[in-house]
């Protein structure tokens, strides 16, 4: 059931006309219900692993509150809910991965091994709710939050249905006390949900969808041998730009129905596009997921001392990355990609202080300031833009051909001009927007422009979606 398909309109109308006729304790088991539902529309068999889940780390969360002076018992719940979640994980997600490449280990040195692999369906939002529900019992742990006591409350805590299947990963210090206190809902709640809905779909439909038919069309074009050099760089554009809008979306949608029903979900995407520099980009990107590597993984490892020595930062943060490659995917690309990511960002890190202090030496004003922001922004996306080749391959192979037509058949042909103007005719309404949402923080502060500039924008976005649309899919994020 997709956020931008009928059915899940009128489901969710369907749900909160029921959620407003009721008190607080109704609307949380009316919430659970439907979050089951929708995620029984997905594969109804993958129930028994979310409730499997859920109950797991409850009781773990429970065993640690009850003994909050027996270290050893802590310690032995907190194992026992980080083993059953990334055992459960590892299995559905990565263990064909692991023995196709154990097979192939040891085919180099001649043994050949026939070791099973099963054909294992991938459950929806399994890495979303797998590092929720971790979070949970992690912080229970760390004295942070207190375990709750109402399995219903934890279980809408872990499946609520807005963003149960990509997120945004929501910690339960943010989450639980909503739930579990009576919610009010104001004029606010409503133009600023409907509002990034509106904006959302809008991400979905005109841009994401309508750049990926171009990807595909040129993808398919007929070329002799590889394409060039500017057709790689302008497709790795557009699939840039056809993430962001389409994971971008869905976590506007899922703030949205979440504003209307009384919740305040975390801001997952702050302008990333605009970011001056690769540190200040992930700040911006996936906030949701990269704030949570950072506290249960970076920081975790960085503590931990080898000898008498903590592990160089520089490493912990390669480390963590290749993780975060992984997280997304049981693929080479996916390592790829994060440890590029990572082995950038740890070259920032050693670059940083030293571009910090030549820039004091240079006299500022506003010109200088603006040129230099401008010129940084576009270093850091093409920085970025190296990365997403990574991302978006399906081989090794298919990288090692995109990487030789970059630097050995760099040529601007009229495919790569014609999909890059094609590509900004879509973007240009992201780029503006997004930078007066970056500015104003405040959404609701774009409700005070001109009423005449409010409606035109409205009638102009709706039109836009309305004749210009593709065929739509699924969103990205959902075969993570």
């Amino acid at each position: 059931m997709n956020f931008n398909s009928f059915e899940f309109g009128l489901f969710f109308l369907i749900v909160y006309a029921l959620y407003l006729s009721l008190g607080h304790r109704w609307q949380n088991r009316l919430l659970l219900a439907a979050s089951y539902i929708f995620y029984s529309f997905w594969d109804w068999r993958f129930l028994g692993l979310i409730l499997f889940s859920t109950a797991t780390d409850f009781l773990c969360a429970l065993g640690i509150g009850i003994n909050p002076d027996r270290q050893y018992m802590r310690k032995r719940f907190l194992w026992l809910s980080v083993g059953v979640n990334l055992s459960v994980l590892f299995f559905f997600k990565y263990f064909n991965f692991f023995i196709d490449n154990f097979v192939a280990l040891f085919s180099l040195f001649g043994v050949s091994l026939h070791l099973p692999t099963w054909r294992i369906v991938l459950p929806v939002g399994i890495s979303f709710y797998t590092f929720q529900t971790l979070s949970y019992t992690i912080d229970v742990y760390r004295r942070q939050v207190e375990p709750t006591r109402r399995f219903g409350d934890y279980a809408l805590y872990v499946a609520f249905f807005p963003q149960l299947v990509a997120g945004p990963i929501e910690r339960a210090k943010n989450l639980l006390p909503q739930i579990l206190t009576p919610r009010h809902l104001n004029k606010g709640d409503l133009s600023e949900g409907l509002f990034l809905i509106y904006w959302g779909l809008f991400k979905k439909i005109f841009i994401a969808d309508n750049i990926g038919g171009l990807l595909a069309f040129s993808d398919h074009l007929p070329v002799q041998g590889e394409p060039t050099g500017g057709v790689v760089l302008v497709s790795t554009y557009a699939f840039m730009f056809q993430l962001y809008c389409d994971f971008s979306a869905y976590s506007d949608i899922a703030r949205g129905a979440a504003r209307l029903l009384g919740f305040d979900i975390m801001v997952n995407f702050r302008a990333p596009l605009f970011a001056p520099n690769i540190q200040e980009t992930w700040n911006r990107w996936h906030i949701s997921l990269t704030s949570w590597i950072r506290d249960y993984l970076y920081f975790p490892i960085a503590l931990t001392r080898i000898g008498k020595k903590h592990m160089d930062v520089r490493l912990v943060v390669i480390l963590t990355f290749l993780i975060m490659g992984l997280w997304h995917g049981a693929s080479w690309n996916y390592v790829l990609w994060g440890g590029y990511n990572g082995l950038i960002l740890a070259a920032y890190a050693v670059i940083a202080p030293r571009l910090k202090r030549w820039r004091r030496g240079i006299p500022k004003n506003a010109f200088r300031n603006r040129v230099w922001y401008v010129l940084s922004v576009l270093l850091t996306f093409h920085v970025a833009i190296f990365g997403v080749l990574f991302f978006r391959a399906t081989s090794l192979a298919q990288i090692g051909h995109w990487l030789h037509s970059l630097f050995t058949d760099f040529a601007i042909t009229p495919q790569a001009v014609g999909l890059f103007i094609q590509m900004m005719g879509y973007a240009l309404p992201l780029l503006i927007l997004d930078v007066l949402i970056y500015r104003n923080e405040d959404i609701r502060r774009l409700f005070r422009y001109p009423v005449w500039l409010r409606y035109g924008f409205l009638y102009l976005t709706f039109y836009l979606m309305a004749v210009h649309h593709a065929i739509t899919g699924n969103f990205i994020y959902f075969q993570f």
